[in-house]
Parts: structure tokens; sequence; C-alpha cells
């Protein structure tokens, strides 16, 4: 083999080693409990007035970094179903930036669209007569963070939030966007 391409071919190697390398250190850091993902919790779901493309909502969700040092988020998922049915489902490559053992608050927008609002429409019409304002409907918004720092932002860090509420309630919410 020739001397000039024996180099070039030595170099592609050792870089390629290195880069391989260096994403398994934050892997290795998580393996060991050197770096703790983030807790997530939920802190409510804000509504906005609908719009032409839908009904636009923001789920709060508390970040804690447990970590002395910041962690980086690069971006997160989510999928919201209502008794059920997937009404809304996106991504965002939006980054979050934890301070050391700080926290933040991040808000995810999430679009229900108009059709599956419709969709829903039929089995919430019953549940408004007095003889079924007890039961409740389910909710679960579910999705994952992307911890920046290990891997380039391919581990996820889960979070999943479910709960009931009551037509009563959803139309008292509702109610100053339906005027």
């Amino acid at each position: 083999m020739h001397p000039r391409l024996w180099r070039v071919w030595t170099g592609i190697v050792l870089a390629l080693m290195l880069l391989a390398t260096m994403p398994a250190c934050g892997i290795r850091q998580l393996a060991r409990g050197e770096i703790q993902p983030p807790k997530v919790s939920f802190q409510g779901l804000k509504i906005y007035p609908p719009t032409a493309r839908g009904w636009p909502l923001g789920a709060r969700l508390l970040l804690e970094n447990p970590n002395p040092q910041a962690v980086n988020l690069l971006g997160y998922d989510y999928q919201l179903w209502i008794e059920g049915k997937s009404v809304a489902q996106g991504t965002s490559q939006q980054a979050v930036n934890l301070p050391p053992l700080g926290q933040t608050v991040a808000e995810v927008p999430i679009m229900v669209q108009l059709p599956a609002v419709m969709e829903l429409l039929p089995q919430f019409l019953p549940m408004l007569q007095k003889q079924q304002q007890q039961r409740q409907f389910h909710y679960q918004i579910a999705g994952s963070f992307r911890l920046g720092s290990v891997m380039g932002g391919i581990i996820p860090i889960p979070f999943k939030f479910q709960g009931d509420a009551s037509p009563q309630q959803g139309m008292d919410f509702l109610q100053p966007y339906l005027r």
C-alpha cells in the first residue's frame, strides 16, 4: 500500500475510534449513576383558543436536574390520548437547558386536530346529560425528552401522565372559548 494512502486510512480509523468512544463516555456515566436522568413531573394543561388548524394545548412539565452539572435536552416527542383514542402527536427539536441541581418548566405545545375533536364529540354529549354526569373521561400524555449529553441525543427520558376529568369540568374549562 502506498505510504500516503496508508496515512489516510490510519487517520480515518483513528478518527472513527475516537468518535466511537466519545458518546460511550456518557453512556458509561449514566450506567454507573454518575449522571442521573432528569425528573419530569406534570404541572398542568393550558388550553388556548381554537384556531383553523385545531385546538392548541400546552402541557406544562417541570424538569428537575439532580446532577451537579448542567444537562441539555435536545428536544422531545409526545402523544395525547383521550378515551384511548390518539388525538395529537408531534416532535420538536427545541432544546431545553437544565441548570446544575436546578429546574425549569417547559411547555410542550400540542395541537389537537379538529377532526379528532369532532370524532370524540358523540362520546361526550351523552356524558353531559344529568344521569351520566358522574362518568369520567380518561386522558393520557406520553412522550420523551432526548438527553443531549449521551450519544448525541438518542437516549430518551420518558414521561407519561394520565388522569380523569368529568365532562362538566371540561365544559367549564372550555366555556370561555365556546361563546
